[in-house]
């Protein structure tokens, strides 16, 4: 009877113990809260001919980043016979591949809204590495406006986009990547 009671008694304790762990446990990130994020204006481009589609300035770049990434990544996995070259196809010194910078290098989503006057896009860039907007950073026209989500408030944001184009709603234009 004594040694039950001990027994009860530790599993009481533990689960005491442990009780605030699991009650308290942190909740995963919203996934439109995660990587870096930057809402745009910025130029639409292209002819909307075939071969050259409308879309906005800096999202080709961007995308391009991470499709050449993934290429050099496949290439390296499936040329594992020969280190050498794999290592030169994923950018070492000397390599001819893009140069890592991060484990998922250039724009990991993005989205448009076309501007009421239909020349300039409101997007949204995801990526997982802030030196991926590096170029749209350093953009230095005027006419392009460019806002870091989590450092601009979000009713400046809005503002401002609403005079490009009239019923934007901040809440609505999310990407998100998993």
């Amino acid at each position: 009877m004594c040694s039950n009671m001990y027994r009860v008694a530790t599993v009481l304790t533990l689960l005491f113990l442990n009780i605030g762990g699991i009650l308290f446990a942190q909740k995963g990130a919203d996934p439109a809260q995660r990587y870096f994020r930057l809402i745009c204006l910025v130029h639409l481009t292209g002819s909307g001919k075939q071969g050259d589609p409308i879309v906005p300035e800096y999202v080709t770049e961007g995308t391009a980043v991470a499709v050449a990434a993934a290429a050099a990544a496949q290439s390296a996995t499936t040329s594992a016979a020969n280190p050498p070259k794999a290592a030169a196809a994923a950018g070492s010194p000397g390599g001819t591949g893009p140069a890592p910078m991060s484990s998922r290098p250039g724009y990991l989503g993005w989205a448009m809204q076309a501007s009421d006057d239909g020349t300039m896009a409101i997007i949204q860039i995801v990526a997982a590495d802030h030196h991926a907007f590096d170029s749209i950073l350093a953009d230095t026209r005027p006419e392009i406006l460019v806002f870091e989500i989590g450092k601009t408030p979000p009713d400046q944001i809005q503002a401002e986009m609403q005079k490009h184009k009239a019923n934007f709603d901040l809440t609505n234009f999310r990407v998100i990547v998993r």
